[in-house]
């Protein structure tokens, strides 16, 4: 597998994509950043951070945004590598 590429920010594309991934799931539930943190008991400026690309999310991290989601944690990460 190859290395993601880095923006000029340092962030990786893989992470920017998941990050879109999050905010496109938690804007289909209507929700707030500060609601979708909240139901995943964590910061929100760490999950803004996340949404923005600038974070590379742990797996436990992954895992408790796909619970508040109520979305599995294959459907979350689901087309990142692609940018979809």
């Amino acid at each position: 597998m190859s290395k993601p590429k880095s923006n000029r920010r340092g962030s990786s594309e893989l992470s920017q994509h998941l990050g879109e991934r999050v905010r496109t799931l938690r804007k289909r539930k209507d929700w707030s950043l500060e609601e979708l943190a909240e139901r995943a008991k964590m910061h929100v400026t760490y999950l803004s951070s996340v949404e923005r690309g600038y974070r590379n999310p742990t797996l436990n991290v992954l895992a408790a945004v796909a619970a508040a989601l109520e979305v599995s944690l294959s459907s979350l990460v689901k087309g990142i590598e692609e940018g979809k």
